[in-house]
């Protein structure tokens, strides 16, 4: 028996087949460029949402007891996941592990059809709502204008949010996938602290040693600033949308979670900053 992830290049996946790994528990990635693109020599297969003849190649391995998914980015993603968890569930997949967003919500578009079909098909499953990554922070745009203009741009103002490792939500996703018990639930993933980016910008300055301020724009003026960087209209409007929801405190929460679940408390951001503050000075 294997566990399947798909995504498996993705930031939560290469921390979930790590854990696999050291655990001795056997896995198989999917990424669209097939086993060239796989971390560590791990073993992989070719898969693409959109084309379906790639799917039967998952199971031509063993059987796949459960697995991890993330939406694709397509139009309409919850289509082609739909057909696929039925797809798996002939080939006799007993669990889904799904790593959605805070904004999933049943039934709705997205992750929320996806989490529906869950539910009515009666298989296994868990639903991740992770807040929003404390890796954002090291993504290329913003290790440039943090190191570079030592500034933070964002439409989130003074919104509270408990960001959260992407260590910490790999960890709670191999729980849900090799726990005994299947916890058919979603379980809302959060960091131990709500967070503004005053705060976030104020622990960077110290850790680096490099004033770093936290830029508040208006929904306009985060638009352009996102298109100006290179994003498509339509995802500088999304990603703006999200942060307009952030400054409305819709992230703002608190929980327990990832100490239930794994049993150690999640990190704080002051911890994951100090872990890659290089990724900022060296830039």
């Amino acid at each position: 028996m294997s566990i399947l992830l798909i995504g498996g290049t993705g930031k939560t996946a290469t921390r979930v087949a790590a854990l696999l790994a050291a655990a001795n528990e056997p896995f198989l990635i999917t990424s669209r460029r097939g086993p060239d693109a796989a971390p560590n020599g791990y073993p992989a297969v070719k898969f693409d949402w959109t084309v379906e003849a790639t799917w039967s190649g998952l199971f031509e391995k063993g059987h796949v007891e459960a697995v991890y998914m993330m939406q694709p980015q397509v139009s309409q993603p919850w289509v082609p996941m739909i057909k696929f968890v039925d797809f798996a569930k002939e080939k006799g997949v007993k669990r889904f592990v799904l790593c959605a967003g805070t904004t999933a919500a049943i039934g709705e578009d997205g992750a929320g059809r996806v989490w529906e079909h869950f539910i009515k098909s009666g298989v296994d499953y868990c639903v991740l709502r992770p807040s929003w990554f404390m890796e954002n922070l090291i993504e290329p745009g913003l290790v440039y204008t943090i190191s570079k203009l030592g500034k933070i741009f964002t439409a989130a103002q003074d919104g509270e949010i408990p960001f959260v490792s992407a260590d910490d939500i790999a960890d709670v996703a191999y729980h849900a996938l090799i726990d005994e018990k299947s916890y058919n639930c979603d379980l809302r993933v959060i960091g131990p602290e709500i967070l503004t980016y005053d705060r976030i910008a104020g622990i960077l300055t110290k850790v680096i040693g490099r004033k770093v301020g936290h830029v508040k724009l208006d929904e306009a003026g985060r638009i352009e600033n996102l298109t100006q960087t290179g994003l498509s209209d339509y995802y500088a409007r999304f990603l703006t949308h999200l942060e307009i929801l952030a400054s409305q405190d819709f992230e703002k929460a608190t929980d327990d979670v990832v100490e239930k679940v794994t049993g150690h408390p999640p990190k704080s951001f002051a911890a994951f900053a100090e872990e890659n503050k290089a990724v900022w000075l060296d830039s």
